[in-house]
């Protein structure tokens, strides 16, 4: 009985040895393996420095204005970050409480000089440029003039405070 004693218990020892191993668990942990973050990248469409539009410029038959304007990706040291399109439109309406000098003719230049728009009297000039990607600021600058072609028989039809043109410009900016 000693012999069969011994055998069971050898036995309850090794049963009891292959299940504690075949069911220990074993972990380890790796703290900080991989990280990320993300961040937005500046989009950037301001106004540029060039701005020499007036209100109540007076012109007559013969004569020609000009304006600028600019728009810039970048505001002191920071860049925008993407390319981007820009939608720029020009619009020519009356100004308030009048009617259009119909004789005006209006055009749009592009920083190059290369007329990219023309409107007679009343309408819009649409135009499309972009800010290609750099890591160098950039500004796009644009000239609008207005010509009064003298036409002496209809020219004195639109003398006095009752006629004024208006221009209204607005710029859109989107990511490429």
């Amino acid at each position: 009985m000693k012999k069969v004693l011994s055998i069971v218990a050898l036995a309850l020892v090794v049963s009891t040895s292959i299940i504690s191993g075949t069911l220990a668990m074993y972990t380890t942990d790796i703290d900080a393996l991989a990280q990320g973050s993300t961040v937005a990248k500046e989009f950037i469409l301001t106004e540029g420095g060039t701005d020499t539009f007036v209100e109540n410029v007076k012109i007559a038959p013969s004569e020609t204005m000009s304006w600028q304007f600019s728009v810039k990706n970048f505001e002191g040291a920071v860049v925008s970050e993407t390319a981007m399109d820009l939608d720029i439109d020009v619009d020519v309406v009356a100004a308030d409480g009048k009617k259009v000098i119909a004789p005006l003719v209006f055009t749009v230049e592009n920083s190059k000089g290369d007329v990219v728009g023309t409107v007679n009297s009343l309408g819009k000039v649409e135009l499309n440029d972009e800010f290609v990607l750099s890591a160098q600021g950039q500004e796009k600058v644009y000239t609008v003039s207005v010509n009064w072609p003298s036409d002496n028989n209809v020219d004195i039809n639109y003398a006095g405070t009752g006629y004024g043109t208006a221009i209204q410009v607005s710029v859109t900016g989107t990511q490429k």
